[in-house]
Protein backbone atom coordinates (compact mmCIF):
# COMPACT_ATOMS: atom_id res chain seq x y z
CA UNK A 1 0.00 0.00 0.00
CA UNK A 2 3.03 2.44 0.98
CA UNK A 3 4.81 1.53 -2.32
CA UNK A 4 1.76 2.14 -4.54
CA UNK A 5 0.96 5.71 -2.64
CA UNK A 6 4.54 6.13 -2.98
CA UNK A 7 4.42 5.71 -6.78
CA UNK A 8 1.55 7.70 -6.95
CA UNK A 9 3.53 10.90 -5.47
CA UNK A 10 5.88 10.06 -8.01
CA UNK A 11 4.36 9.87 -11.29
CA UNK A 12 1.86 12.90 -10.06
CA UNK A 13 3.86 14.99 -8.56
CA UNK A 14 2.52 18.16 -9.92
CA UNK A 15 -1.13 17.56 -9.37
CA UNK A 16 0.03 16.41 -5.29
CA UNK A 17 -1.09 20.25 -4.07
CA UNK A 18 -3.94 21.09 -6.34
CA UNK A 19 -5.32 17.72 -5.16
CA UNK A 20 -4.30 18.32 -1.35
CA UNK A 21 -5.91 21.78 -1.57
CA UNK A 22 -9.51 20.11 -3.37
CA UNK A 23 -9.74 17.12 -0.67
CA UNK A 24 -8.81 19.43 2.31
CA UNK A 25 -11.44 22.15 1.07
CA UNK A 26 -14.40 19.27 0.56
CA UNK A 27 -13.43 17.67 3.87
CA UNK A 28 -13.51 20.67 5.74
CA UNK A 29 -16.71 21.69 4.51
CA UNK A 30 -18.05 18.19 5.23
CA UNK A 31 -16.91 18.20 8.59
CA UNK A 32 -18.60 21.17 9.30
CA UNK A 33 -21.89 19.97 7.90
CA UNK A 34 -21.57 16.86 10.55
CA UNK A 35 -21.67 19.66 13.67
CA UNK A 36 -23.63 22.61 12.23
CA UNK A 37 -26.81 21.79 10.18
CA UNK A 38 -26.93 25.86 8.77
CA UNK A 39 -24.09 24.21 6.39
CA UNK A 40 -26.55 21.69 4.93
CA UNK A 41 -28.62 24.50 3.35
CA UNK A 42 -27.27 24.85 -0.20
CA UNK A 43 -27.32 28.77 0.02
CA UNK A 44 -24.63 28.81 2.80
CA UNK A 45 -22.24 26.64 -0.10
CA UNK A 46 -22.98 29.05 -2.85
CA UNK A 47 -22.74 31.46 -0.67
CA UNK A 48 -18.66 30.80 -0.24
CA UNK A 49 -18.23 31.52 -3.56
CA UNK A 50 -20.56 34.48 -3.82
CA UNK A 51 -18.44 36.22 -0.75
CA UNK A 52 -15.07 35.19 -2.59
CA UNK A 53 -16.03 36.46 -6.05
CA UNK A 54 -13.72 39.26 -5.95
CA UNK A 55 -10.86 36.92 -4.31
CA UNK A 56 -11.16 34.54 -7.22
CA UNK A 57 -11.36 37.10 -9.80
CA UNK A 58 -8.40 38.51 -8.65
CA UNK A 59 -6.77 35.46 -7.79
CA UNK A 60 -6.44 34.42 -11.35
CA UNK A 61 -4.69 36.99 -12.36
CA UNK A 62 -2.40 36.60 -9.70
CA UNK A 63 -1.32 33.13 -10.78
CA UNK A 64 -0.39 34.03 -13.91
CA UNK A 65 1.74 36.42 -12.55
CA UNK A 66 3.44 33.96 -10.09
CA UNK A 67 3.60 30.90 -12.71
CA UNK A 68 5.92 33.69 -14.46
CA UNK A 69 8.10 33.65 -11.14
CA UNK A 70 6.72 37.29 -10.40
CA UNK A 71 4.47 39.01 -7.59
CA UNK A 72 2.09 41.85 -7.69
CA UNK A 73 1.53 43.58 -4.32
CA UNK A 74 -0.50 46.28 -6.17
CA UNK A 75 -4.14 44.53 -6.33
CA UNK A 76 -5.24 46.11 -3.09
CA UNK A 77 -4.58 48.89 -3.86
CA UNK A 78 -6.25 48.76 -7.68
CA UNK A 79 -9.06 47.31 -6.01
CA UNK A 80 -9.75 49.75 -3.51
CA UNK A 81 -9.01 52.72 -6.88
CA UNK A 82 -11.33 51.07 -8.55
CA UNK A 83 -14.15 51.30 -5.78
CA UNK A 84 -13.59 54.78 -5.07
CA UNK A 85 -13.38 55.77 -8.95
CA UNK A 86 -16.30 53.99 -9.73
CA UNK A 87 -18.30 55.75 -6.96
CA UNK A 88 -17.03 59.36 -7.84
CA UNK A 89 -18.16 59.02 -11.60
CA UNK A 90 -21.41 57.67 -10.47
CA UNK A 91 -21.89 60.18 -8.20
CA UNK A 92 -21.21 62.66 -11.35
CA UNK A 93 -23.86 60.69 -13.17
CA UNK A 94 -21.42 59.17 -15.38
CA UNK A 95 -22.60 56.31 -17.68
CA UNK A 96 -22.42 53.36 -15.72
CA UNK A 97 -20.78 51.01 -18.47
CA UNK A 98 -18.63 53.63 -19.38
CA UNK A 99 -17.86 54.22 -15.96
CA UNK A 100 -16.81 50.14 -15.77
CA UNK A 101 -14.86 50.34 -18.91
CA UNK A 102 -12.69 53.09 -17.60
CA UNK A 103 -11.92 51.67 -14.74
CA UNK A 104 -10.57 47.98 -16.27
CA UNK A 105 -8.18 50.39 -18.72
CA UNK A 106 -7.02 52.21 -15.64
CA UNK A 107 -6.27 48.60 -14.19
CA UNK A 108 -4.57 47.26 -17.03
CA UNK A 109 -2.75 50.76 -17.63
CA UNK A 110 -1.25 50.24 -14.22
CA UNK A 111 -0.20 46.40 -14.79
CA UNK A 112 1.31 47.71 -17.90
CA UNK A 113 3.33 50.51 -16.46
CA UNK A 114 4.57 48.15 -13.43
CA UNK A 115 5.26 45.52 -16.46
CA UNK A 116 7.74 48.33 -18.19
CA UNK A 117 9.39 48.86 -14.85
CA UNK A 118 9.90 45.05 -14.01
CA UNK A 119 10.90 44.40 -17.26
CA UNK A 120 12.85 47.07 -18.69
CA UNK A 121 14.45 49.13 -15.91
CA UNK A 122 14.55 45.28 -14.02
CA UNK A 123 12.87 46.20 -10.74
CA UNK A 124 12.33 44.19 -8.69
CA UNK A 125 8.57 42.68 -9.03
CA UNK A 126 8.13 43.22 -5.22
CA UNK A 127 9.26 46.83 -5.07
CA UNK A 128 7.92 48.29 -8.29
CA UNK A 129 4.07 46.32 -7.49
CA UNK A 130 4.82 48.20 -3.70
CA UNK A 131 5.12 51.15 -5.38
CA UNK A 132 2.16 50.38 -7.25
CA UNK A 133 -0.06 50.12 -4.39
CA UNK A 134 0.95 53.03 -2.31
CA UNK A 135 0.40 54.69 -5.36
CA UNK A 136 -3.41 53.50 -6.02
CA UNK A 137 -4.14 54.16 -2.09
CA UNK A 138 -2.55 57.05 -2.45
CA UNK A 139 -4.66 58.20 -5.89
CA UNK A 140 -7.68 57.26 -3.50
CA UNK A 141 -7.38 59.96 -0.74
CA UNK A 142 -7.08 62.03 -3.33
CA UNK A 143 -9.76 61.62 -4.75
CA UNK A 144 -12.07 61.41 -1.51
CA UNK A 145 -11.19 61.17 1.94
CA UNK A 146 -13.98 59.94 2.65
CA UNK A 147 -16.49 56.66 1.88
CA UNK A 148 -19.05 57.37 -1.38
CA UNK A 149 -21.81 55.26 -1.66
CA UNK A 150 -22.74 54.21 -4.80
CA UNK A 151 -26.67 55.04 -5.75
CA UNK A 152 -26.62 53.79 -9.29
CA UNK A 153 -29.51 51.75 -10.69
CA UNK A 154 -27.37 49.65 -13.19
CA UNK A 155 -24.26 48.85 -10.66
CA UNK A 156 -27.64 47.95 -8.10
CA UNK A 157 -29.16 45.34 -10.53
CA UNK A 158 -25.53 44.02 -11.50
CA UNK A 159 -25.29 43.52 -7.51
CA UNK A 160 -28.76 42.22 -6.29
CA UNK A 161 -29.36 40.05 -9.38
CA UNK A 162 -30.37 36.47 -8.15
CA UNK A 163 -29.48 33.82 -10.80
CA UNK A 164 -30.75 30.77 -9.77
CA UNK A 165 -29.46 27.26 -9.93
CA UNK A 166 -31.52 24.50 -12.64
CA UNK A 167 -32.82 21.95 -10.80
CA UNK A 168 -32.14 23.29 -7.31
CA UNK A 169 -35.03 25.80 -7.70
CA UNK A 170 -37.22 22.60 -8.37
CA UNK A 171 -35.88 20.70 -5.40
CA UNK A 172 -36.39 24.12 -3.08
CA UNK A 173 -39.79 24.35 -4.17
CA UNK A 174 -40.56 20.96 -3.03
CA UNK A 175 -39.04 21.46 0.42
CA UNK A 176 -40.77 25.12 0.75
CA UNK A 177 -37.42 26.94 1.09
CA UNK A 178 -35.87 29.90 -0.78
CA UNK A 179 -34.29 28.97 -4.40
CA UNK A 180 -30.62 28.78 -3.72
CA UNK A 181 -29.31 31.86 -6.28
CA UNK A 182 -25.48 33.12 -6.85
CA UNK A 183 -24.90 36.47 -7.93
CA UNK A 184 -23.69 38.31 -11.67
CA UNK A 185 -19.72 38.23 -9.86
CA UNK A 186 -20.00 35.02 -9.41
CA UNK A 187 -20.50 34.56 -12.78
CA UNK A 188 -18.12 36.87 -14.15
CA UNK A 189 -15.45 34.81 -11.82
CA UNK A 190 -15.76 31.22 -13.25
CA UNK A 191 -16.13 33.26 -16.72
CA UNK A 192 -12.77 34.36 -16.38
CA UNK A 193 -11.63 31.03 -14.82
CA UNK A 194 -13.21 28.82 -17.85
CA UNK A 195 -11.25 31.83 -19.97
CA UNK A 196 -7.54 31.75 -17.84
CA UNK A 197 -7.91 27.77 -17.79
CA UNK A 198 -8.08 27.91 -21.87
CA UNK A 199 -5.05 30.79 -21.93
CA UNK A 200 -2.82 28.93 -19.67
CA UNK A 201 -3.31 25.13 -20.99
CA UNK A 202 -4.14 25.63 -24.74
CA UNK A 203 -2.24 28.63 -26.11
CA UNK A 204 0.74 29.73 -26.93
CA UNK A 205 0.99 32.94 -24.05
CA UNK A 206 -0.03 29.88 -21.65
CA UNK A 207 3.33 28.54 -22.85
CA UNK A 208 5.34 31.25 -22.97
CA UNK A 209 4.50 32.05 -19.54
CA UNK A 210 5.23 28.63 -17.57
CA UNK A 211 8.75 28.46 -19.73
CA UNK A 212 9.57 32.04 -18.38
CA UNK A 213 8.04 30.94 -14.92
CA UNK A 214 10.52 27.40 -15.46
CA UNK A 215 14.13 29.15 -16.63
CA UNK A 216 13.79 32.45 -17.78
CA UNK A 217 17.37 32.67 -19.57
CA UNK A 218 16.82 29.61 -21.40
CA UNK A 219 13.12 30.72 -22.65
CA UNK A 220 15.04 33.93 -23.96
CA UNK A 221 17.58 31.53 -25.52
CA UNK A 222 14.83 29.16 -27.01
CA UNK A 223 13.30 32.76 -29.07
CA UNK A 224 10.95 33.18 -26.74
CA UNK A 225 9.22 36.95 -26.32
CA UNK A 226 9.53 37.20 -22.85
CA UNK A 227 9.26 40.66 -22.45
CA UNK A 228 6.23 40.87 -24.18
CA UNK A 229 4.90 37.95 -22.16
CA UNK A 230 5.55 39.67 -19.19
CA UNK A 231 4.05 42.79 -20.21
CA UNK A 232 1.20 41.14 -21.10
CA UNK A 233 1.46 39.12 -17.52
CA UNK A 234 1.12 42.18 -15.78
CA UNK A 235 -1.59 43.83 -18.06
CA UNK A 236 -3.90 41.20 -17.43
CA UNK A 237 -3.33 41.10 -13.92
CA UNK A 238 -4.28 44.49 -13.79
CA UNK A 239 -7.26 44.00 -15.48
CA UNK A 240 -8.15 40.75 -13.08
CA UNK A 241 -7.99 43.50 -9.74
CA UNK A 242 -9.86 46.42 -11.70
CA UNK A 243 -12.61 43.48 -12.11
CA UNK A 244 -12.14 42.33 -8.75
CA UNK A 245 -12.91 45.69 -7.68
CA UNK A 246 -16.13 46.02 -9.61
CA UNK A 247 -16.73 43.14 -7.79
CA UNK A 248 -16.21 44.45 -4.63
CA UNK A 249 -17.69 47.61 -5.21
CA UNK A 250 -20.63 46.10 -6.09
CA UNK A 251 -20.96 43.62 -2.79
CA UNK A 252 -20.58 46.87 -0.64
CA UNK A 253 -22.27 49.49 -2.66
CA UNK A 254 -19.74 52.17 -2.13
CA UNK A 255 -16.15 53.02 -2.43
CA UNK A 256 -13.49 53.75 -0.30
CA UNK A 257 -9.42 54.29 0.02
CA UNK A 258 -9.09 52.15 2.96
CA UNK A 259 -11.29 48.99 1.31
CA UNK A 260 -9.30 45.77 1.11
CA UNK A 261 -6.50 46.33 3.81
CA UNK A 262 -4.30 43.00 3.18
CA UNK A 263 -6.43 41.87 0.24
CA UNK A 264 -3.05 40.95 -1.83
CA UNK A 265 -1.93 38.26 1.16
CA UNK A 266 -5.56 36.79 0.94
CA UNK A 267 -4.98 36.47 -3.31
CA UNK A 268 -1.03 35.21 -2.77
CA UNK A 269 -2.55 32.74 -0.54
CA UNK A 270 -4.84 31.43 -2.32
CA UNK A 271 -2.61 30.58 -5.28
CA UNK A 272 0.15 29.13 -3.04
CA UNK A 273 -2.53 27.11 -1.12
CA UNK A 274 -4.07 26.04 -4.86
CA UNK A 275 -0.43 24.31 -5.65
CA UNK A 276 1.24 27.37 -7.45
CA UNK A 277 4.43 27.15 -6.90
CA UNK A 278 6.23 30.57 -5.58
CA UNK A 279 9.40 29.59 -7.92
CA UNK A 280 7.60 29.84 -11.24
CA UNK A 281 6.87 27.69 -13.92
CA UNK A 282 4.54 24.68 -12.22
CA UNK A 283 0.95 25.25 -11.25
CA UNK A 284 -2.53 25.12 -12.27
CA UNK A 285 -5.46 27.55 -13.07
CA UNK A 286 -8.28 25.49 -11.43
CA UNK A 287 -6.25 24.83 -8.06
CA UNK A 288 -6.77 28.67 -7.98
CA UNK A 289 -10.57 28.03 -7.52
CA UNK A 290 -9.99 25.37 -4.70
CA UNK A 291 -7.70 27.73 -2.35
CA UNK A 292 -10.40 30.16 -3.04
CA UNK A 293 -12.97 27.68 -1.42
CA UNK A 294 -10.83 26.67 1.34
CA UNK A 295 -10.30 31.01 2.16
CA UNK A 296 -14.07 31.03 1.90
CA UNK A 297 -14.75 27.57 4.02
CA UNK A 298 -12.59 28.65 6.92
CA UNK A 299 -14.57 31.74 7.09
CA UNK A 300 -17.41 29.83 7.15
CA UNK A 301 -16.79 27.36 9.87
CA UNK A 302 -15.07 30.08 12.20
CA UNK A 303 -18.28 32.09 11.65
CA UNK A 304 -20.82 29.40 12.26
CA UNK A 305 -18.49 27.98 15.73
CA UNK A 306 -19.08 31.18 16.84
CA UNK A 307 -16.51 30.78 19.77
CA UNK A 308 -13.68 31.70 17.85
CA UNK A 309 -12.40 35.21 16.87
CA UNK A 310 -12.56 36.16 12.90
CA UNK A 311 -8.67 35.87 13.58
CA UNK A 312 -8.55 32.56 13.14
CA UNK A 313 -9.28 32.82 9.25
CA UNK A 314 -5.71 34.59 9.13
CA UNK A 315 -4.23 31.67 11.42
CA UNK A 316 -5.23 28.92 10.02
CA UNK A 317 -4.85 30.29 5.84
CA UNK A 318 -1.31 31.26 7.37
CA UNK A 319 -0.66 27.73 8.67
CA UNK A 320 -1.79 26.03 5.60
CA UNK A 321 0.53 28.18 3.38
CA UNK A 322 3.33 27.96 5.48
CA UNK A 323 2.19 23.49 5.39
CA UNK A 324 2.06 24.23 1.42
CA UNK A 325 5.49 26.22 0.67
CA UNK A 326 6.92 23.23 2.66
CA UNK A 327 5.36 20.44 0.84
CA UNK A 328 6.79 22.86 -2.88
CA UNK A 329 10.27 23.03 -1.08
CA UNK A 330 10.68 19.25 -0.32
CA UNK A 331 8.83 18.49 -4.41
CA UNK A 332 11.62 20.72 -5.54
CA UNK A 333 14.22 19.08 -3.50
CA UNK A 334 13.23 15.56 -4.19
CA UNK A 335 13.28 16.17 -7.76
CA UNK A 336 16.87 17.97 -7.69
CA UNK A 337 18.33 15.37 -5.61
CA UNK A 338 16.53 11.57 -6.67
CA UNK A 339 19.05 11.20 -9.62
CA UNK A 340 21.69 10.97 -7.53
CA UNK A 341 20.33 8.50 -5.17
CA UNK A 342 20.47 4.96 -5.80
CA UNK A 343 17.32 2.62 -6.37
CA UNK A 344 16.78 1.77 -2.73
CA UNK A 345 17.44 4.89 -1.22
CA UNK A 346 15.20 6.88 -3.41
CA UNK A 347 12.27 4.23 -2.52
CA UNK A 348 13.19 4.90 1.09
CA UNK A 349 12.65 8.55 0.31
CA UNK A 350 9.59 8.63 -1.56
CA UNK A 351 7.54 6.52 1.24
CA UNK A 352 8.53 9.11 3.59
CA UNK A 353 7.69 11.54 1.69
CA UNK A 354 4.00 10.02 1.42
CA UNK A 355 4.07 9.48 5.16
CA UNK A 356 4.60 12.73 5.53
CA UNK A 357 1.76 14.00 3.11
CA UNK A 358 -0.31 11.61 5.07
CA UNK A 359 0.65 12.67 8.34
CA UNK A 360 0.19 16.80 7.12
CA UNK A 361 -3.48 15.80 5.85
CA UNK A 362 -4.37 14.14 9.17
CA UNK A 363 -2.75 17.17 11.20
CA UNK A 364 -4.91 19.35 9.54
CA UNK A 365 -8.21 17.43 9.85
CA UNK A 366 -7.93 16.95 13.34
CA UNK A 367 -7.38 20.61 13.80
CA UNK A 368 -10.28 21.27 12.27
CA UNK A 369 -12.16 19.29 14.55
CA UNK A 370 -10.48 19.49 18.04
CA UNK A 371 -9.84 23.17 17.62
CA UNK A 372 -13.02 24.22 18.29
CA UNK A 373 -13.79 22.26 20.99
CA UNK A 374 -10.57 22.72 22.91
CA UNK A 375 -11.01 27.11 22.10
CA UNK A 376 -14.63 26.63 23.62
CA UNK A 377 -13.52 24.91 26.61
CA UNK A 378 -10.79 26.93 27.50
CA UNK A 379 -13.18 30.06 26.62
CA UNK A 380 -14.33 29.40 30.47
CA UNK A 381 -11.24 29.91 31.90
CA UNK A 382 -10.70 33.60 29.65
CA UNK A 383 -12.49 37.14 30.57
CA UNK A 384 -14.00 36.68 27.13
CA UNK A 385 -16.23 33.82 28.78
CA UNK A 386 -17.62 36.67 30.95
CA UNK A 387 -18.95 38.26 27.49
CA UNK A 388 -22.25 35.96 27.73
CA UNK A 389 -24.30 37.08 24.50
CA UNK A 390 -28.11 37.54 25.55
CA UNK A 391 -31.23 36.66 23.51
CA UNK A 392 -33.22 39.12 21.35
CA UNK A 393 -35.58 41.57 22.99
CA UNK A 394 -38.55 40.42 20.42
CA UNK A 395 -40.96 41.33 23.09
CA UNK A 396 -39.78 44.41 23.69
CA UNK A 397 -39.32 45.23 19.94
CA UNK A 398 -42.91 43.93 19.67
CA UNK A 399 -43.97 46.53 22.13
CA UNK A 400 -42.38 49.58 20.06
CA UNK A 401 -44.52 48.99 17.33
CA UNK A 402 -47.47 48.39 19.23
CA UNK A 403 -46.26 51.53 20.42
CA UNK A 404 -46.11 53.17 16.81
CA UNK A 405 -43.03 52.58 15.76
CA UNK A 406 -42.27 51.58 11.98
CA UNK A 407 -39.30 50.30 12.59
CA UNK A 408 -37.76 48.65 15.93
CA UNK A 409 -33.87 47.25 15.79
CA UNK A 410 -32.05 44.92 18.51
CA UNK A 411 -28.38 44.58 18.38
CA UNK A 412 -26.83 41.92 20.55
CA UNK A 413 -23.27 40.19 20.43
CA UNK A 414 -20.43 42.04 19.36
CA UNK A 415 -16.90 41.81 21.20
CA UNK A 416 -18.67 43.70 24.39
CA UNK A 417 -21.84 41.97 23.74
CA UNK A 418 -23.59 45.01 23.47
CA UNK A 419 -27.49 44.75 23.80
CA UNK A 420 -28.94 47.87 22.04
CA UNK A 421 -32.65 48.38 21.11
CA UNK A 422 -33.82 51.41 18.86
CA UNK A 423 -37.32 52.76 17.66
CA UNK A 424 -37.79 54.49 14.65
CA UNK A 425 -41.69 56.90 14.48
CA UNK A 426 -43.06 58.04 11.67
CA UNK A 427 -43.01 61.98 13.05
CA UNK A 428 -39.07 61.03 13.21
CA UNK A 429 -38.43 60.15 16.76
CA UNK A 430 -35.64 57.63 17.00
CA UNK A 431 -34.70 56.21 20.58
CA UNK A 432 -32.58 54.04 21.60
CA UNK A 433 -31.61 52.10 25.01
CA UNK A 434 -28.74 49.75 25.81
CA UNK A 435 -30.86 48.54 29.64
CA UNK A 436 -28.82 50.93 31.50
CA UNK A 437 -29.06 54.56 29.40
CA UNK A 438 -31.79 56.02 27.30
CA UNK A 439 -30.41 58.23 24.11
CA UNK A 440 -32.66 60.38 21.59
CA UNK A 441 -32.75 61.91 18.37
CA UNK A 442 -35.01 63.85 15.56
CA UNK A 443 -34.80 63.40 12.53
CA UNK A 444 -37.08 64.24 9.55
CA UNK A 445 -40.75 62.64 8.59
CA UNK A 446 -39.38 62.78 5.19
CA UNK A 447 -36.70 60.68 6.01
CA UNK A 448 -38.21 58.17 7.34
CA UNK A 449 -40.80 57.63 4.91
CA UNK A 450 -38.01 57.68 2.34
CA UNK A 451 -36.38 55.06 4.75
CA UNK A 452 -39.38 53.37 4.36
CA UNK A 453 -39.94 52.94 0.73
CA UNK A 454 -36.64 52.09 0.53
CA UNK A 455 -36.41 49.01 2.51
CA UNK A 456 -39.73 47.80 1.40
CA UNK A 457 -39.68 48.30 -2.47
CA UNK A 458 -36.21 48.84 -2.97
CA UNK A 459 -34.81 46.22 -1.01
CA UNK A 460 -38.01 44.24 -0.80
CA UNK A 461 -38.17 43.36 2.79
CA UNK A 462 -41.58 42.02 2.82
CA UNK A 463 -40.67 39.13 -0.14
CA UNK A 464 -38.98 35.76 0.28
CA UNK A 465 -35.38 37.01 0.05
CA UNK A 466 -35.53 38.30 3.79
CA UNK A 467 -35.93 35.82 5.95
CA UNK A 468 -34.44 34.58 9.42
CA UNK A 469 -30.61 33.74 9.19
CA UNK A 470 -29.56 33.77 12.69
CA UNK A 471 -26.78 31.30 14.18
CA UNK A 472 -24.67 31.89 17.01
CA UNK A 473 -21.90 35.04 16.07
CA UNK A 474 -18.23 35.00 16.21
CA UNK A 475 -17.17 36.91 19.00
CA UNK A 476 -16.13 40.03 16.58
CA UNK A 477 -20.08 39.84 14.87
CA UNK A 478 -23.28 41.30 15.80
CA UNK A 479 -26.46 39.87 15.86
CA UNK A 480 -29.37 41.49 14.47
CA UNK A 481 -33.27 41.41 14.88
CA UNK A 482 -35.34 44.03 12.85
CA UNK A 483 -39.17 45.01 12.40
CA UNK A 484 -40.46 46.87 10.07
CA UNK A 485 -44.06 48.12 9.87
CA UNK A 486 -45.25 49.80 7.19
CA UNK A 487 -49.06 49.99 6.18
CA UNK A 488 -49.61 47.46 9.00
CA UNK A 489 -47.63 44.87 7.45
CA UNK A 490 -45.12 44.00 9.98
CA UNK A 491 -41.90 41.58 9.19
CA UNK A 492 -39.02 40.65 12.17
CA UNK A 493 -36.24 39.14 10.67
CA UNK A 494 -32.73 37.82 12.45
CA UNK A 495 -29.28 37.96 11.05
CA UNK A 496 -25.77 38.01 12.15
CA UNK A 497 -23.08 40.52 10.80
CA UNK A 498 -20.51 38.95 8.55
CA UNK A 499 -22.59 35.92 7.86
CA UNK A 500 -22.20 34.39 4.61
CA UNK A 501 -25.65 33.30 4.50
CA UNK A 502 -26.96 36.97 5.55
CA UNK A 503 -29.57 38.43 2.58
CA UNK A 504 -27.44 41.07 0.62
CA UNK A 505 -30.68 43.28 0.96
CA UNK A 506 -31.02 42.81 4.75
CA UNK A 507 -27.08 44.77 4.88
CA UNK A 508 -28.40 46.71 2.97
CA UNK A 509 -31.39 47.88 4.87
CA UNK A 510 -29.19 48.48 8.16
CA UNK A 511 -26.44 49.77 6.27
CA UNK A 512 -29.11 52.86 5.62
CA UNK A 513 -30.98 52.80 9.27
CA UNK A 514 -27.78 53.26 11.59
CA UNK A 515 -27.68 56.77 10.26
CA UNK A 516 -30.53 57.70 11.70
CA UNK A 517 -29.64 56.16 15.20
CA UNK A 518 -28.21 57.95 17.94
CA UNK A 519 -25.34 56.93 19.88
CA UNK A 520 -24.93 54.75 22.58
CA UNK A 521 -22.37 55.35 25.43
CA UNK A 522 -21.29 51.09 25.94
CA UNK A 523 -22.71 49.81 29.15
CA UNK A 524 -20.72 50.00 32.52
Amino acid sequence: MMQRLSTFISNNRKIIPMTTTAVLAVAAYLIGMAYFEGLRNPQVFLNVFRNTSYILISAIGMTFVILSKGIDLSVSGVVALTTVVSAALLRDDWNPWAVILLVLLIGMSLGLVMGCFIVYLKVQPFIATLAGMWFARGMCFFISDNAIAIDNSTFKILGQTQLLIPGLKELADKAGTPAPYISIPVVVGFVLLAAAFYMAHYTRFGRNVYAIGGNQQSARLMGLPVNRTLLMVYTFNGFCSAMAGLAFALFVSSGHGLYAPGFEMDVIASVVIGGTLLSGGSGYILGTLFGVMVLGITQVLIQFIGSLSSWWTKIVIGVLMLAFIGVQAVLANRKTGEKALDPQAARLRRQRLAVGLGTAVVLVVLAIIFVPKLSSSSAGSTPEAECVVVPFRKEDAAALIADGAVIAYNRIAGPNCVDEMYAIYPDGRVTGDNAVSQVKKQVTSAEVELLMATISDEYGWYTNEIRDTYHHPCRQCYAHYLIVNRNGQEKGVTAVDGGVNMPPNYGFSLSIIRPLLPVINPAP
